[in-house]
């Protein structure tokens, strides 16, 4: 709903009549005054020197009055402004909503923007707000018993692990204790045949649990079922990755044949290579023992002509060691003569 906009004040031309008197809204009369009376108004409202010169108490007053007239009149201009800006912005308001209450389907169809349907429209949602505060309140209610109940168990759950721990410490022997049950034969002994007898019992168990499971398996079980898809799974995947490994293998094969022509081109090769070597150092090795044959016979021929140098030297010795000998043995025979002359 629009409300009426106040007129400002001053805005009429009706206010004022500058051929006679005039009268305002409330009802005050007032005549029309000269240039000249204008003149004196404003040196008796707007003194310059005569109120400045004079120095007594009714000058002091005036100025007074004339400061507060002033500034009354300055403060009831700012409120005019500000009650303007206020109608303004009312008003603004309401066209706003206005607006939205023509332009938008906020009605039923058939119905216009009547002040009733708003004001039934709105305690339509005061009440749907009250329920929804009560949902909220019983919400909130609610949710304070479960964090009550959940406290509850958190210390009940904190009790019990404390419980726990305090009958594991209870149960759980001494570093001393352990250390001599585990050094007793007896003990050990019997722990032993235990883990054996757990061993055999936990392999008859799954044996068991196989045959049980052979028994129970048929193809129309849940089970079975399962377990086909499962093999038909793997029957494609094998499948599949069958054919990738005869292309893969395919491939390879062509590439370890492409590698081992090279490698048997490369052996061809170095096979001839060294064949020619062979060749070359079997020539040599002809040439080096027909050398060295030809050396043993001359070495032969220099052994025999050394053999026959060194007896020529011996007879020439043995002729020359003769007639030394028989030289001594006169010599010999003379001294021997002379010792017995005297």
């Amino acid at each position: 709903m629009a409300s009426p906009k106040t007129a400002p004040p001053f805005a009429d031309d009706e206010m004022f009549d500058f051929d006679g008197e005039t009268c305002n809204e409330n009802g005050m009369t007032g005549v029309k005054r000269e240039f000249a009376d204008l003149d004196d108004d404003e040196e008796e409202l707007y003194p310059s020197k005569k109120i400045y010169a004079s120095h007594g108490p009714s000058s002091d007053h005036a100025t007074t009055t004339i400061l507060n007239l002033r500034s009354t009149l300055e403060d009831r201009d700012s409120t005019i402004a500000t009650l303007k800006a206020s109608l303004d912005a009312a008003n603004g308001e309401l066209d706003k909503w206005k607006n939205s209450f023509i332009n938008d389907s906020l009605f039923p169809a058939g119905t216009t923007a009547d002040p009733a349907v708003v004001t039934q429209a709105m305690q339509k949602l005061q009440t749907t707000e009250s329920q929804l505060k009560e949902q909220l309140l019983t919400a909130k209610r609610r949710e304070s018993v479960l964090v009550v109940k959940l406290a509850n168990t958190e210390q009940e759950v904190v009790d019990l692990k404390s419980t726990v721990h305090d009958l594991k410490l209870m149960l759980k022997p001494s570093m001393q204790q352990t250390r001599r049950l585990f050094l007793d034969p007896a003990i050990h002994a019997e722990f032993s045949r235990m883990k054996k007898e757990l061993e055999a019992a936990d392999k008859r168990v799954k044996e068991l649990q196989d045959d049980l499971a052979a028994v129970q398996f048929t193809p129309h079980s849940k089970h079975g079922k399962l377990l086909m898809a499962k093999c038909r799974t793997l029957q494609e995947e094998n499948s599949e990755i069958g054919r990738e490994a005869s292309e893969g293998k395919v491939h390879e094969l062509g590439t370890r044949l492409a590698v081992q022509k090279s490698l048997n081109s490369k052996l061809r090769r170095c096979y001839q290579e060294l064949y020619d070597t062979v060749e070359d150092v079997n020539y040599e090795l002809e040439r080096s023992q027909q050398m060295v044959y030809n050396l043993q016979r001359e070495v032969q021929k220099r052994d025999h002509q050394l053999a026959e140098v060194l007896k020529q030297n011996e007879e020439h010795q043995s002729r020359r060691e003769e007639p030394t000998t028989t030289h001594e043995e006169e010599d010999h025979q003379q001294l021997v003569v002379k010792d017995g002359d005297k």
